[in-house]
């Protein structure tokens, strides 16, 4: 049991790491003007959470590979096997249950509280105001949680594999059910999340490095170019008035937009100029590398679709289709990271290192989609996030959406590396055939064990096909979103190397 112990010390340096990312990232992005105590920790607390439950993944793994050795041999008695796996799937629902606490309640509550701040309001007014408009989410959470109590999980009855179906579903009581149900909701808007913002993301974020900003010397020109333009347009309208008669309303909002418009470019130029100082030279010398990460993001990007798309391609013919909601129990296709990640995690930590390199990759093209597209609700923009000039409430949603996709890719992992995610590399006799074989959905229930990130994700999708079949549909829709998301990276023009907003102060450029 020594390689588990290593894996629990291993979590526990990568929690206090995760805690300090988080906090990185959110005072990064932090408005330095507007930043607030309790956004900060809201923040901070959800996304580590978040991560943290994708984290104890290879750990899981870990406690039920070591189970077995390279024969097929069961180590250890079966109660301390039990038992180990009772306090994994403990940790997992107490994470989830903090998430769903966090993204019903937590949030909206901090994004609320923040709101209703002016120079008359008080910290009880405040907290009133947050808690009225966040009870009507509670409610939705506490119907959530009874619907998923009475939600009785189906079974197929045409599989090869009823024991593992049975095994899965009956050991589960009404709070699993209530919880599994919540999270299954929560997955599906999370692949709303996977749809838009990282799957633009997984293309734009190589394709920014690659390209790189626009020239200097041509963006100085063009703000030139405007400037004039904008003055010109104020002049003109300014000369109709020289006799001294009274400016028309349409007119002077005119004016005011122009000059609004000229005060902007003004600032554009300055920090242009400003950027400029000390660190063109550091930009240059940089820039051979941004060029190279790019090229090795632009391959990982592609090759994690790749695999999405092997896998999609074998839940056709290694599934019972929607019966079963896509659960694959036959992989046909060698899938490049379900076989990298089953190879490794016989020498933890590696398998550790290549499953969280792809977690903070995917992490980082979701928040690049979140940063390119903005904050938005359908067509309408809210917020932008930009680093030292986000507000609380846009950092807020920020944290919300990345909380829906790195809790989506918790069911993302699982179809990608099936063998690896649900056994890891335990093995069994065959006694039919006297071979040792991998173990799997068709294996015998009593001599393979099933990891509990596999539990639960089997649970949703066998007992509540609806969420299997509408992953399956969205997984498409997200591939087919990265392809088009890809074409507008390539022929979208190249982004400013300065840009300010009409609302920023005067002091930020000064």
């Amino acid at each position: 049991m020594l390689p588990v112990a290593v894996g629990w010390v291993a979590l526990a340096l990568v929690v206090v790491v995760i805690i300090l990312f988080c906090y990185g990232i959110v005072k990064y992005y932090s408005d330095r003007h507007e930043s607030e105590a309790l956004p900060t920790v809201v923040t901070v607390l959800t996304l580590s959470l978040t991560l943290i439950a994708l984290f104890i993944i290879p750990v899981d793994i870990l406690s039920v590979s070591a189970t077995k050795d390279k024969e097929g041999n069961f180590l250890g008695s079966i109660g301390d096997l039990e038992n180990l796996g009772t306090n994994i799937r403990t940790l997992y629902y107490v994470l989830y249950g903090l998430i769903m606490g966090a993204s019903f309640l937590l949030i909206p509550f901090s994004y609320f509280y923040y709101e209703e701040f002016d120079e008359d309001s008080t910290v009880r007014s405040r907290f009133i105001a947050g808690l009225k408009y966040t009870s009507f989410l509670v409610v939705i959470l506490v119907v959530l949680f009874v619907v998923g109590i009475f939600v009785k999980p189906g079974a197929p009855t045409e599989v090869d594999y009823k024991l593992w179906v049975s095994y899965v579903l009956d050991k589960q009581d009404g709070g699993e059910r209530s919880i599994s149900f919540v999270i299954a909701c929560m997955t599906l808007l999370g692949y709303l999340v996977w749809v838009t913002y990282t799957a633009y993301g997984l293309s734009a974020f190589p394709i920014g490095l690659l390209r790189g900003k626009r020239h200097v010397t041509e963006e100085a020109s063009d703000i030139v170019s405007d400037l004039e333009s904008t003055r010109e347009k104020q002049r003109e309208i300014n000369s109709r008035y020289l006799t001294g008669k009274r400016i028309t309303e349409a007119d002077q909002r005119k004016v005011d937009l122009l000059k609004r418009h000229e005060r902007t470019l003004a600032k554009r130029s300055t920090q242009l100029q400003n950027s400029q100082k000390g660190l063109a030279r550091l930009a240059a010398v940089c820039k051979p590398f941004a060029l190279l990460f790019g090229i090795l993001f632009s391959l990982v990007s592609l090759f994690l679709i790749v695999c999405f798309l092997l896998s999609l391609i074998d839940k056709i013919a290694g599934s019972c289709g929607t019966a079963c909601g896509f659960v694959i129990s036959h992989p046909q296709l060698k899938n490049p990271i379900d076989l990298v990640l089953a190879f490794l995690e016989p020498y933890f930590p590696l398998d550790y290192i290549i499953l969280g390199a792809i977690i903070f990759f995917i992490f980082f093209a979701t928040l690049s989609g979140i940063i390119r597209i903005g904050i938005r609700f359908l067509w309408v923009h809210m917020f932008s996030i930009r680093a030292q000039k986000s507000p609380p409430q846009g950092l807020l949603l920020m944290t919300m959406l990345l909380m829906f996709a790195l809790l989506t890719l918790n069911m993302q992992i699982v179809n990608l590396a099936p063998r690896y995610t649900m056994y890891g590399s335990q093995v069994y006799i065959n006694n039919s055939t006297n071979t040792v074989e991998p173990c799997g959905l068709n294996s015998p229930q009593d001599l393979c064990t099933m990891s509990q990130i596999g539990t639960i994700v089997t649970r949703i999708q066998l007992g509540t096909p609806f969420f299997g079949v509408a992953y399956y549909i969205l997984n498409w829709v997200f591939l087919a979103a990265f392809v088009i998301g890809l074409i507008v990276s390539i022929v979208k023009r190249k982004p400013p190397n300065v840009e300010v907003h009409e609302d920023e102060d005067d002091d930020d450029y000064r």
